[in-house]
């Protein structure tokens, strides 16, 4: 097992494979005396002239390559030019890291963007940066810096604050996101209808995710910040265009042949029901069909702009998105009475403008970052090609995703008709708001750093930041896990209105109950994903996303269907799922790291236990007050007449009771300064801005 010893953060250590690449001591004493006589020449006011007259720039061009062993003079050329241009950058490298016996060296050595190893030497200089003529290309300082970042280590110092940003961000998608539910439970409720446009608004999602969508997530990244780092600017610019041009034939294609095939692509999430209410969902999904291009197109957009550490867009695009949908809806209870078909239309081209909203407002963006791709179509570019062998075995894992949600439609169809997979919708709901909110900014902002180490082979790092990773989404995903079996009942009654009755709410609720089990599981399975993308060896993710899928198809229609368990035991089967998958994941994880600091996972684990038991009990007493001494959330009077306490008194419930788990639960934690609430003092921080 792998200690928690070695230091956090931007600059760990070298690891023994890098090791044996660090520059040579005589190629370091070269580069500092080279710094230190540019320095005192440019004080002078001659560095120019005595730089065009050295010995060393002359002798630049007499050699034709460069020798490790011997420190020639275009070595010194070579050193020399990087200290000119680090100077010209104008960044301080030495308020980073002191250079080891280098102290007395004038003006900075580095600009921000480099980040030094253990020796002081810059690492991104190499004798790869030196032309045919043997002196650095000429590059402007601007592009230089911007380019030099791709080369640097990952700066886990910044997940937190990156993450920080995007939980801001995604707080405010997700309460646009409910006002959309609640439009939507007030215009559909539990109902056939509900589970037609569910079952419809999914599949263009899942297609997207088995024709490319996987292998753009876990190959993109990796293959984008290569292409940046080895070739510039220029060489990511053509691999963008290049792919987004693949993806406009190959998504337009499939989206087409969905519109054709579509009451086949609805049978595969209905097959156990008799299909009979499912047209309306073949009527939206053929409108909804052209998200596949919308999705494929945004996501690389996102992939982009997340690479340049800029990830405001890719978590404002969703809000912007819930908006056009919230419209849409809002307008049906009123169609509804004059068109019913009209009304079904409307909501149809909502939805899908909402996505190509999503997809076209990151586009100004990308020119901010001077990103400007060509579409034009190379099959032969090794880049593409890299980023489909990468993306390949991903396409097995979304399979397994696909088959798992069609069996889980499917199976709640069987045992509850008509409402079942709307049931499982409106659950998901509220399963996915604390990874939505906490897991995907933690992941989102790790695997930019992860993929940075993992490209320059430092498996320290990588080591350390999955472990941290692991152990900080255990340690925000169980407290929400248990806080949503707390309150399962009053989250799913703010949404009792209109169509959306209180047996409705009953059966969402309690599904979610059993559901809420493998959210924590959920959380530490996508960073496994992110993990292998980073390592770019997504072979044993494929495998063991097809074990966690077959446990799970088995659990549903054996417990679910076979033995009568019902939905609860269809929920279960979630967290069988991410069982199986999580075990095998974390074995070739550690094998391939050569272990994780497990006392790093298991700090996170037990200290989100204790703490989140205790919020969720805090939070569960002050609602069985509010019930007890204010007003029950349902009263049933004679003649099982039911009244409600509304929409508004429950919201409040649920923010007060809310507010004392979280109270109980994370100032602790902040206030014991736990390395797993670095990303709470990150916004505590931002708000007293």
């Amino acid at each position: 097992m792998a200690d928690d010893s070695r230091p956090h953060g931007r600059h760990f250590a070298p690891s023994s494979r890098e090791a044996t690449h660090l520059p040579r001591p005589d190629e370091t004493a070269v580069f500092l005396a080279a710094a230190e006589r540019a320095a005192k020449e440019r004080s002078a006011g001659s560095a120019e002239g005595r730089g065009a007259t050295h010995p060393a720039v002359r002798g630049a061009h007499a050699a034709p390559e460069l020798t490790p062993r011997a420190s020639r003079p275009d070595e010194t050329a070579v050193f020399l030019a990087a200290a000119e241009r680090s100077r010209a950058a104008s960044a301080a490298y030495a308020e980073h890291v002191r250079v080891p016996g280098a102290e007395h060296v004038e003006g900075p050595a580095a600009p921000l963007g480099h980040d030094a190893d253990s020796t002081g030497v810059i690492a991104s200089v190499s004798t790869e940066d030196v032309g045919e003529t043997g002196v650095l290309g000429s590059v402007s300082p601007v592009e230089s810096n911007d380019d030099e970042d791709f080369s640097g280590s990952g700066d886990y110092e910044s997940v937190g604050r990156s993450a920080g940003l995007m939980t801001g961000l995604i707080i405010v998608s997700r309460l646009t996101g409910f006002v959309r539910t609640w439009v939507m439970g007030i215009a559909f409720g539990v109902s056939y209808l509900a589970s037609s446009y569910n079952i419809a608004n999914n599949l263009p999602n899942m297609l997207y995710e088995l024709v490319m969508g996987g292998m753009l997530v876990t190959a993109f990244l990796p293959v984008y910040l290569e292409a940046r780092r080895n070739g510039g600017r220029e060489a990511a610019d053509d691999y963008v265009g290049n792919l987004l041009s693949v993806l406009l034939i190959v998504l337009g294609g499939v989206s087409v042949l969905a519109i054709i095939f579509a009451p086949g692509l609805i049978w595969t999430q209905s097959f156990m029901s008799d299909g009979s209410e499912m047209d309306t969902a073949v009527y939206f999904f053929r409108i909804f069909a052209v998200q596949v291009l919308f999705y494929g197109l945004g996501s690389v957009f996102s992939g982009v702009l997340n690479a340049h550490r800029d990830y405001f867009w890719s978590n404002f695009a969703p809000i912007l998105n819930n908006v056009v949908v919230i419209a849409s809806f809002a307008v049906f209870p009123w169609l509804e009475g004059v068109n019913e078909g009209l009304a079904i239309t409307v909501v149809a081209f909502g939805t899908t403008g909402g996505v190509l909203v999503q997809m076209a407002c990151q586009i100004p963006a990308l020119g901010q970052h001077g990103v400007h791709p060509r579409l034009h179509v190379d099959l032969h570019d090794p880049l593409l090609r890299k980023t489909v062998s990468l993306g390949v075995p991903t396409l097995v894992a979304t399979l397994c995703t696909f088959v798992t949600a069609s069996v889980q439609n499917s199976s709640a169809l069987a045992v509850q008709p008509g409402t079942g997979a709307s049931v499982i919708a409106y659950a998901r709901l509220w399963y996915t708001l604390p990874y939505a909110l906490l897991s995907v900014s933690i992941n989102t902002a790790l695997y930019t750093e992860l993929a940075r180490d993992a490209a320059r082979g430092d498996d320290d790092a990588v080591r350390a930041g999955i472990s941290r990773g692991i152990g900080h989404q255990l340690f925000f995903l169980i407290p929400f896990a248990l806080y949503l079996i707390v309150f399962s009942f009053p989250l799913n009654m703010i949404y009792c209105s209109g169509k959306f009755d209180v047996e409705g709410v009953e059966l969402v609720s309690t599904y979610l109950r059993y559901l809420a089990v493998a959210l924590p599981l959920y959380g530490v399975c996508m960073l496994m994903q992110k993990g292998c993308s980073a390592l770019m060896d997504m072979r044993p993710y494929a495998v063991f996303m097809t074990l966690g899928a077959l446990t799970q198809v088995v659990w549903s229609l054996t417990l679910g269907v076979g033995l009568g368990g019902g939905m609860p035991f269809i929920a279960l089967s979630t967290a069988a799922f991410y069982v199986v998958a999580n075990a095998g994941a974390m074995v070739w994880m550690r094998r391939r790291l050569y272990g994780l600091q497990l006392r790093t996972i298991l700090h996170g684990a037990l200290t989100g236990l204790v703490l989140g038991a205790a919020g969720a009990a805090a939070g569960g007493a002050v609602l069985w007050l509010l019930e007890t001494f204010v007003r029950p959330l349902v009263s049933y009077g004679e003649g099982g007449v039911i009244a409600t306490a509304g929409t508004l008194v429950t919201f409040l419930y649920v923010v007060v009771a809310g507010l004392v788990s979280l109270v109980v639960t994370f100032v602790p934690a902040v206030a014991l300064k736990l390395p797993e609430a670095s990303m709470i003092s990150s916004i505590v921080r931002r708000f007293k801005r």
